[in-house]
């Protein structure tokens, strides 16, 4: 016969997991409702890696040339300006491993391209790669559909809000409440309003702007350098195998900033690129560093470019494109 008090007890057991799991759904109801609103203004807020994306459904099938680099090459290169359909994959904080897997998870939407721009700047090989934690791995995943993780992924993993919560508070921010100076982008998610930064600010004073501190990478690391360098070659021979050709880019840095660079990491960059000369076909070099044609008013800081700066730079490329298609 049934113990009653054992009854008794089982049923107070499961009543008090349905009042725990009532209490539950009362509180994580309303956050998972209030974090999926989030999520979707979120990703209604127009920015360059949506706008790219629809660049390149729209014309992957006509782009001949594929730019890669960090924040120095996206804001230093407007494909309006290049005679050829083109598309920038350049972000800011990007490195070469993350070049890489995106060209190897995007290449094959790509039947005609012919030509890989890779960003090759000062300390580039000295410099660690992005690791699996890199909160644009996001960002490539829900864009480009590219898992740059290095590890499997869910559908969790291609929400935005959580990968970076200050960023895309800051950008719900500014785009719905306080943005004095809002991006402005062209459809390939160039931004031709992005001219805010310390020389404008000095009124693009160089007497000025020289007396200020300069943000330079000094910090040699020959490990990392051999990792990367290694790792550079690899790029380079994956192009080559495919019929393409690379044109290795260095873009322009104010002299303030080129009397400061260490020059053990700009030597060992150097050896780099010689390196590649003499051993690769169809690699091309486009070092602008010290080109004497960027003026100050061309500059956002010492090693950025404003979107003139940057018209001026792309059709350098685009002059030096026409040279190496002859």
């Amino acid at each position: 016969m049934p113990d009653p008090k054992k009854n008794l007890s089982i049923f107070s057991f499961k009543k008090n997991q349905l009042r725990f799991l009532k209490l539950c759904c009362v509180f994580f109801i309303p956050v998972i409702l209030a974090y999926g609103i989030i999520e979707v203004t979120v990703s209604n807020i127009p920015n360059n890696f949506s706008i790219i994306k629809n660049y390149m459904d729209e014309e992957s099938s006509n782009i001949k040339t594929m730019v890669f680099g960090s924040s120095q090459i996206q804001s230093g290169i407007n494909p309006t300006f290049l005679s050829k359909p083109a598309i920038n994959l350049s972000s800011r904080g990007q490195h070469h491993n993350t070049d890489f897997k995106i060209l190897q998870g995007i290449i094959e939407r790509f039947p005609n391209l012919k030509t890989v721009v890779f960003e090759v700047s000062y300390g580039h090989f000295e410099l660690h790669h992005r690791s699996k934690y890199f909160w644009k791995n996001s960002l490539f995943l829900k864009y480009y559909h590219v898992n740059t993780f290095g590890r499997s992924v869910t559908p969790i993993d291609s929400l935005l809000f959580k990968s970076h919560p200050g960023k895309f508070s800051e950008m719900l921010l500014t785009h719905y409440f306080k943005d004095s100076i809002p991006d402005v982008y062209n459809k390939y998610g160039f931004d031709l309003n992005h001219y805010e930064g310390k020389f404008r600010k000095l009124n693009y004073d160089s007497t000025a702007i020289i007396t200020k501190p300069v943000k330079i990478y000094k910090r040699e690391d020959v490990k990392v350098f051999k990792y990367n360098s290694e790792y550079f070659y690899k790029m380079i021979e994956y192009c080559l195998e495919r019929n393409l050709k690379v044109v290795v880019l260095s873009p322009p840095t104010f002299p303030n900033y080129n009397e400061l660079r260490n020059p053990n990491v700009l030597r060992r960059r150097d050896s780099i690129l010689d390196y590649v000369d003499n051993t690769y076909e169809n690699v091309y070099f486009l070092n602008t560093e010290k080109d004497s044609d960027f003026k100050v008013e061309d500059f956002r800081n010492e090693n950025h470019l404003n979107p003139e700066g940057a018209e001026k730079l792309t059709k350098k490329l685009n002059s030096f494109l026409k040279e190496i298609d002859k």
